[in-house]
């Protein structure tokens, strides 16, 4: 699962999946705005067929919550 999500989150911030790390925030992440955090849901949603609550996407502050929540829902 990690290396997947890893996967996707180089994808929708346009970096390699080495320079991704669970801790990142939107503040490790230049491209990590409010577009890209919903495509970045969006895509995880679709990759791991799971629908995340309003409140879990809210509550994303790092990689490594959003990993948490597809954990959970899987």
């Amino acid at each position: 699962m990690s290396e997947r999500l890893k996967a996707i989150a180089a994808e929708v911030f346009g970096l390699g999946s080495a320079d991704i790390d669970f801790s990142m925030t939107p503040d490790d992440i230049e491209k990590w705005d409010s577009l890209n955090h919903l495509r970045l849901i969006t895509a995880v949603e679709s990759e791991f067929n799971i629908r995340l609550s309003m409140s879990q996407i809210q509550g994303i502050e790092c990689l490594g919550d959003l990993g948490s929540f597809v954990e959970q829902a899987g």
